[in-house]
């Protein structure tokens, strides 16, 4: 399966108009490196970015597109010593499972990620209190 960063340099790539070989060799590396990137098989490296970009002349939002892409396609994390033992179980079960959890399970569990952030996003809605009119002022 093709990473975020493989589907991003991929998709640049196709979008100046290169072959594989010809990006490869403008800018030092072999076409087979630049295959394995698009596969997903390797992540690039600093000086292949470096070049790539220098090469490219990638403007800043193309800049922070990639490096959008390049975290998304971390392979490996780490936890901070201070989680709490809970937090262990459920990534070492997760990682367990991971490969084998079906498309639809992943989706959810994303979307279950984002509620937090959409919580907070929502509008908060103020109760105001109402002021009970005397019977003076009802209509009648």
């Amino acid at each position: 399966m093709s990473s975020p960063v493989s589907i991003f340099l991929r998709d640049l790539r196709l979008r100046v108009g290169l072959t594989q070989r010809d990006l490869a060799h403008s800018i030092g590396y072999e076409q087979r490196y630049v295959s394995a990137m698009e596969l997903g098989i390797k992540n690039p490296s600093a000086e292949f970015l470096i070049n790539l970009m220098a090469k490219l002349k990638l403007d800043d939002a193309e800049k922070s597109a990639l490096n959008v892409a390049l975290k998304a396609s971390n392979r490996r994390f780490s936890l901070p010593p201070d989680v709490s033992t809970a937090t262990y179980s459920f990534c070492n079960d997760l990682w367990e499972k991971i490969e084998r959890l079906h498309p639809a399970v992943l989706d959810a569990m994303h979307s279950m990620l984002k509620v937090e952030e959409q919580v907070a996003e929502r509008h908060r809605v103020q109760a105001t209190r109402l002021r009970r009119r005397d019977k003076k002022e009802a209509p009648m």
